[in-house]
């Protein structure tokens, strides 16, 4: 028979306990697909960030440009320092998602209703905040001006395609994260009538030997 998709906890000497959360391996996946989305996101930030500092901007000095006009472009929307540019915020989602991430996984793999829920809510926040960076990071790609930093355009494709997938990675989650918190609660009930079951049959046995 095949198995079916679940993640199963061992009980006391190596036996399967009755803790089987059907859902664990779907937040799991979506967890780990969340944090590999973050460091992409880190990846591209950092990346921008090193071209446009070692690259970008030594060439405008070598071609002459004055210290102030230099000072005024780093200021700019351009500038992966500033978090208000589209490429300055990426820094500080990824920080965040892998948080969370970090949450969904470390909550299933021990059963922590509180950090599954955790999940939960960020998930169903960025459901919101993934579809308007996304919206609003492909209206910043479509944006050329005069001077503009000639690979900011494919920087900000990459990172719109990254926050799309995170987007829909968030759905996935929001619905995955309920089952296994309503999963997580059965268990622990159930572990828990087990246990009470358990000690009175102990202290039956030690009144009536």
């Amino acid at each position: 028979m095949p198995a079916k998709s679940r993640f199963e906890v061992s009980g006391p000497g190596g036996s399967s306990a009755p803790r089987v959360m059907r859902s664990g391996c779907g937040v799991l996946c979506i967890g780990a697909a969340q944090l590999v989305v973050g460091l992409c996101l880190l990846g591209l930030y950092e990346g921008y960030k090193a071209y446009y500092f070692n690259e970008y901007i030594a060439q405008l000095q070598v071609e002459q440009w004055n210290s102030t006009s230099i000072d005024a472009r780093v200021g700019n929307y351009e500038n992966p320092m500033d978090p208000r540019s589209p490429m300055g915020f990426t820094f500080y989602l990824a920080i965040i998602n892998n948080i969370f991430s970090i949450a969904g996984l470390a909550g299933v793999l021990n059963a922590q209703r509180e950090l599954v829920i955790a999940f939960f809510a960020y998930n169903a926040a960025q459901m919101v905040l993934s579809f308007h960076f996304f919206v609003d990071m492909v209206t910043d790609a479509g944006i050329n001006y005069s001077g503009e930093p000639p690979m900011l355009t494919a920087y900000e494709k990459a990172s719109a395609a990254f926050l799309f997938f995170n987007f829909v990675l968030s759905v996935a989650a929001t619905v995955f994260a309920m089952r296994a918190v309503d999963e997580i609660r059965s268990k622990q009930r159930e572990e828990y009538n087990r246990l009470t079951v358990l000690s009175d049959t102990l202290a039956f046995e030690a009144d009536h030997p």
